[in-house]
């Protein structure tokens, strides 16, 4: 069995991922309407590729995705999944390059999803692929996307209700025989390309006729110039042999003249790079560098010594002040109080003494003289405070003059390195002052070697002018030797010559020449090689075309006998589909009507004529032929123990059973790996089922059989159920159960 399993999720009403298992001869699908079963069958033609939104009973993309429910969400896309048994290797697929694709696996796993944006996903084995791979993948093993091998409710009287022609297409697209047609129609169109060639190759023809002509009268004009062109070839010779020579002498001379001015000039720039590298590297030398240092130190002497010396002055200044008011240490014993201090000193004694000397009472005496006591005490309190005083500067004067010494000190330090720096700076000075003498001795020696490579330059360019005059001169010459061959139609041979006159002139024999080739042009067109050229590929061009239009006829005769045979083969291919149909037909109406006659046969159609009515009378615009009439399908029924014969009066039920005995009739001529019915024995009453069970069993041994039915025989006859209800949570639900298990079950 080809069929092997069928995943759902999401699809239409199947929200949860639903698996369909198809390992045995029939699977049937049963449930109650509005459960989801057709979905299951849409989900078939959906997977296969079917793009009609009315197959598939909806109006776009996102109405195939589940649109939720009150417990279960609106979902983003859908995806179905279908899986076919390969381990025959029966399925083939191509490239663009019409190069096989390797399909080397057991399993070949189709799969399509669709989002709720409308775009579609198509995988085969989990490679995304285009729709088109999966059209040619599923025809390599004759099914297709909405084919024969499908057919949903409604369906199954389309082939009785379709008017003869159309039911004829039906019939050999069934058969197979639309390939019949495309390479029918693929000739035609070679054919009519084939006849506008031959159109266009006469046309040509007819064209150049007169050009052909015309070339004839010139070839012969262009005989008449050969004599000229002899002469035209002698010229040429004494040109091409004197002019190589004067070329070749005068390159000499100036590649000579060349290589020595070359070698000065390689000689100076080599000299001129070692000076100039001198000049280029005229930076900072070491000792300009150091004399830099030493100058900055000794700027950093200077500003030292002259700090030192503004210190020295000041301390200078400080001692001198502190002379001025601090006594000599000579006079330190004549420290003396201030006079009016001693005055006050004085008139507070002689006060006391004069109270005293009356004052007989020895307590009275006691306290003048303490009083005395303490004048004499603040005295020598205030020589003592005098001294101090005059001690205390004298200290900071000697330190000053300490500090003063050392100041000097460091001056004289100063001044020692200041000499030693001075001297250094005039010996680096010196140094610099013989480098820089040295230095213009090499720029005067850079300026000259410039000046003289300048001058060779100068030399090199008028040998260049003088190059580009003899690199004109040979390519006049070579300019002449194509002119030569395009005149002549054939290579100049000249012999050189040992020398040429310094007289000879170029120019000139140009000019020679060149008022033969005028007169050449003036008797034949120049050298007439194009001419004849012309003439004789138009001449061949002639031949090709009188052969390219025998071919075409030819051609034209062969395509129009292959359309013939594949005409004559489409229609026995037909006829022969059309007797197998009818005999199959006939079988499956005697099992459905329990006896009867049942038959196709192939009509005549006639094309309507076109009529045009003048004044009463009847104009025919187009005649009738054979290629006015077409050929059609009718369907004779005779049903038993009924004188019924046009099917048209048929009642709904005989009409359903004899469209089923005919499209299970189609699907044997060509028997499709499998065949899905979807509820074709809706309208079948309880014995009609029975013979409709009958034929499904033996269907089954041709085809692997998917029926969505409401039928109890229908279902008898299956060997596992799958029951699709609408559940609890909105959406379809599975449940599958083997018969051969169900049975045990009871038991």
């Amino acid at each position: 069995m080809l069929l092997k399993k069928l995943e759902l999720h999401g699809f239409k009403s199947f929200a949860k991922k639903s698996e369909f298992l198809f390992n045995v001869p029939v699977t049937a699908i049963v449930g109650p309407n509005g459960s989801g079963k057709s979905n299951v069958v849409e989900a078939m033609r959906f997977v296969l590729g079917e793009q009609s939104p009315k197959s598939l009973r909806s109006k776009t993309g996102a109405d195939l995705v589940f649109a939720g429910s009150k417990k279960i969400p609106k979902m983003s896309r859908a995806s179905v999944e279908i899986i076919f048994d390969n381990t025959k290797r029966i399925f083939k697929l191509t490239n663009a390059k019409n190069e096989k694709v390797n399909v080397d696996f057991d399993e070949i796993i189709i799969s399509r999803e669709v989002y709720s944006d409308s775009v579609n996903v198509y995988k085969i084995n989990d490679q995304e692929v285009r729709l088109r791979d999966i059209h040619e993948l599923i025809a390599s093993v004759h099914i297709g996307s909405s084919g024969h091998h499908i057919i949903s409710q409604g369906e199954a009287d389309r082939l009785l209700n379709a008017n003869a022609k159309e039911r004829r297409e039906m019939i050999e697209e069934a058969l197979g025989l639309k390939l019949y047609h495309f390479r029918i129609k693929e000739t035609q169109r070679k054919l009519e390309y084939t006849k506008e060639n031959l159109k266009q190759s006469e046309s040509l023809r007819r064209e150049i006729a007169p050009h052909l002509k015309f070339l004839e009268r010139e070839v012969k004009k262009i005989e008449e110039g050969e004599q000229l062109r002899l002469e035209l070839r002698i010229a040429y010779e004494r040109y091409f042999a004197r002019a190589i020579v004067h070329i070749t002498e005068r390159q000499k001379e100036i590649q000579d003249k060349k290589q020595v001015f070359e070698n000065n000039r390689n000689t100076l720039k080599e000299k001129l790079a070692v000076l100039a590298q001198g000049q280029e590297s005229r930076s900072i030398t070491p000792e300009e560098k150091h004399l830099e240092t030493l100058e900055q130190e000794l700027r950093n002497l200077y500003r030292k010594k002259d700090e030192l010396g503004r210190v020295s002055g000041r301390l200078e200044g400080m001692i001198d002040m502190a002379e001025r008011y601090v006594p000599p240490m000579s006079h330190a014993g004549s420290l003396q109080v201030p006079p009016e201090v001693i005055e006050k000193m004085i008139e507070d004694v002689e006060d006391i003494i004069a109270s005293v000397i009356s004052i007989d009472d020895v307590a009275t005496l006691k306290q003048q003289f303490t009083k005395i006591q303490k004048i004499i005490e603040s005295l020598k309190e205030t020589r003592t405070e005098e001294k101090k005083t005059v001690d205390e500067p004298r200290a900071d004067i000697h330190a000053l003059k300490n500090e003063l010494v050392g100041i000097k000190k460091q001056l004289s330090d100063i001044e020692m390195q200041e000499q030693n720096i001075e001297s250094q700076v005039r010996d680096a000075r010196n140094s610099i002052k013989r480098n820089d003498e040295i230095r213009k001795e090499d720029q005067l020696a850079y300026f000259d070697t410039k000046s003289a490579l300048q001058k060779i330059e100068g030399e090199l360019s008028m040998l260049g002018l003088r190059e580009e005059d003899v690199l004109h001169a040979q390519h006049q010459f070579e300019n002449e030797e194509r002119e030569a061959f395009a005149l002549l139609g054939e290579k100049i041979i000249y012999t050189s010559v040992s020398t040429v006159a310094s007289s000879w002139s170029q120019e000139q024999e140009l000019k020679t020449i060149e008022r033969m080739k005028i007169r050449l042009e003036t008797i034949g067109g120049g050298s007439g090689v194009d001419t004849i050229k012309e003439f004789e590929e138009t001449k061949e061009r002639d031949r090709f075309l009188a052969q390219e239009t025998i071919d075409l006829e030819g051609s034209i005769n062969a395509l129009e006998v292959m359309i013939a045979e594949l005409e004559e083969e489409l229609t026995k291919e037909f006829l022969v589909g059309i007797k197998k149909i009818s005999t199959q037909f006939q079988e499956f109406f005697a099992i459905l009507f329990g006896g009867g006659n049942a038959s196709l046969k192939v009509i005549t159609i006639e094309r309507r004529r076109r009529k045009n009515i003048e004044e009463g009378e009847e104009v025919i615009l187009e005649e009738i032929n054979e290629e006015d009439q077409e050929t059609g399908i009718d369907i004779d029924v005779s049903l038993p123990r009924k004188k019924i014969k046009d099917i048209e009066m048929l009642s709904g039920g005989e009409r359903s059973l004899a469209s089923i005995a005919l499209l299970f009739a189609l699907s044997q001529v060509n028997p499709p790996p499998f065949l899905v019915l979807d509820e074709t024995d809706a309208a079948l009453d309880e014995a009609n089922s029975t013979r409709y069970g009958d034929m499904l069993e033996k269907l089954s041994h041709y085809s692997q059989l998917i029926v969505v039915t409401h039928n109890r025989e229908t279902m008898s006859r299956a060997q596992t159920l799958y029951g699709v209800t609408m559940g609890s949570m909105e959406c379809s639900q599975l449940l599958s159960v083997k018969l051969d298990d169900a049975v045990e079950w009871a038991k």
